[in-house]
């Protein structure tokens, strides 16, 4: 047998793609990427490799199970070099090896370490990447940087088109919970970490006034939130407040909380798991930043609208943007008229 023929009758390696340790929104910002990587290599699986914990291989595992064969977590892939080389060259051959990481040491050594045909990373300057993209700029947003490695491989425009879609027994719930007839803005008021919340008072006052225009309000808990559902019934009586079903898998309350985001008009939310997913699934979202720069870390969604605490003058305090300034952002993504003197700083616009 010919070493070509040999070749053709291999079955197809995998794909590796290497990150180091994700959140959910996290992985939600490399969904376009998937997408683009799945379509340009259609015959290799795609195997996903966490240096540390990943989201991955937890809650998101039975959204992305279609499209990523394998999944690693807690792989090790950094540290010492002895050890670390023998763990890189312990994994199988891979078709092409995408990096998504930026430590120029440990990217290098799994460059060498690894078996490939092609190696793939967004250092600057795509150092050590094999191909440029036809742009030849890394760009900031995270999204948009991962999609540049498509290119770099394939030397065309990747296509990372697509949504979540929600099962029909989640759909079906979720119009129940939800019915026909009334225009739904969502409001998710929650996230891990304190610094990256808006005050929920604003988020009060910003139910009201949807309220009174007409818009029927949704608040979206977590459990770190759940407890404040009572008083924010009692606060906007008009709002419908929906809790974290404690005792759902995982994959069945992120499933159902696709349903819910798909018959919002639009959303209000931190920068949080909620506003990645729901961006992810197709919803039109408003995000508030403070601490985080929406230039790297903004949600992918159809439209989206973002409001950062540092055009307020407040630095990384989230309660700089008045509340006036989020009932624009939302009544310009529902196309109706912004209320009247309210603020236009601080607004901009995410594709």
């Amino acid at each position: 047998m010919t070493a070509e023929r040999s070749k053709r009758s291999e079955p197809a390696r995998p794909i590796a793609v290497i990150v180091d340790r994700e959140g959910l929104g996290d992985v939600m910002l490399k969904a376009p990427f998937l997408r683009a990587l799945r379509r340009a290599f259609p015959a290799h699986e795609v195997w996903w490799i966490a240096t540390h914990q990943t989201s991955m291989a937890d809650e998101l595992r039975t959204l992305f199970r279609p499209e990523v064969a394998k999944v690693i977590a807690h792989a090790g892939l950094d540290g010492p070099a002895g050890p670390l080389l023998a763990r890189l060259r312990a994994l199988p051959p891979f078709e092409r090896v995408f990096d998504a990481r930026t430590k120029i040491s440990t990217v290098a050594l799994a460059r060498l370490g690894l078996k490939h045909r092609a190696f793939h990373c967004c250092l600057p300057g795509y150092l050590l990447c094999d191909g440029r993209p036809p742009s030849r700029t890394r760009p900031r947003r995270i999204s948009e940087r991962m999609l540049s490695l498509v290119a770099c491989a394939t030397g065309a425009a990747p296509d990372g088109s697509g949504r979540l879609e929600a099962t029909p027994a989640a759909q079906a719930a979720a119009r129940r919970s939800l019915p026909d007839g009334r225009t739904y803005v969502g409001l998710a008021p929650g996230s891990r970490e304190a610094r990256k919340n808006w005050p929920m008072p604003r988020f009060v006052e910003t139910a009201r006034a949807l309220a009174g225009d007409g818009v029927t309000p949704v608040f979206l808990l977590g459990p770190m939130e759940s407890l404040a559902g009572a008083d924010l019934e009692a606060a906007v009586p008009e709002a419908i407040v929906l809790r974290a079903e404690a005792d759902a898998a995982a994959g069945a309350a992120l499933d159902l909380l696709i349903a819910r985001g798909q018959r919002l008009a639009a959303l209000l939310a931190n920068d949080n798991g909620v506003g990645h997913l729901l961006g992810g699934a197709g919803t039109a979202v408003v995000s508030l930043f403070g601490p985080t720069d929406p230039a790297r870390w903004a949600p992918v969604a159809p439209r989206s609208l973002v409001l950062s605490s540092k055009d307020f003058g407040g630095g990384a305090d989230l309660s700089a943007i008045p509340a006036s300034a989020a009932i624009q952002a939302v009544l310009a993504l529902l196309g109706r008229s912004a209320p009247t003197g309210g603020p236009t700083r601080g607004l901009s616009r995410q594709r």
